[in-house]
């Protein structure tokens, strides 16, 4: 497996609680271990949440736009993106802009 380098700046306390955690632990042999691991998670988490799917979907559909990509090309890859979206975490995303707009709103009128 390839490795790519890459240089990583942090607060010098966040590297002082990685370290000690580390230390105390174990579960990690080096820092390096460490990140990687937590890009990872970091990843799984931001590929698994709502917002990032209706970001992806906003691109595609902008991108279906510009393209002379087929209709059935285009609702394939519509279709895979809504198996990732959760239909409680969207509508719940969904109220919660419209509060956020709504208070927005509010806030501008008065």
């Amino acid at each position: 497996m390839k490795y790519a380098s890459v240089s990583v700046k942090f607060p010098v306390e966040l590297d002082g609680e990685i370290e000690r955690f580390i230390d105390e632990t174990g579960v990690y042999t080096n820092k390096s271990e460490f990140i990687k691991e937590a890009c990872r998670a970091h990843l799984r988490e931001l590929n698994d949440d709502t917002a990032i799917a209706a970001l992806r979907l906003e691109q595609l559909l902008a991108q279906a736009e510009q393209s002379r990509q087929s209709d059935t090309d285009i609702d394939v890859a519509l279709a895979a993106l809504g198996e990732n979206v959760d239909s409680d975490d969207l509508e719940r995303a969904v109220e919660e802009a419209r509060k956020q707009t709504s208070e927005q709103v509010y806030r501008s009128d008065t």
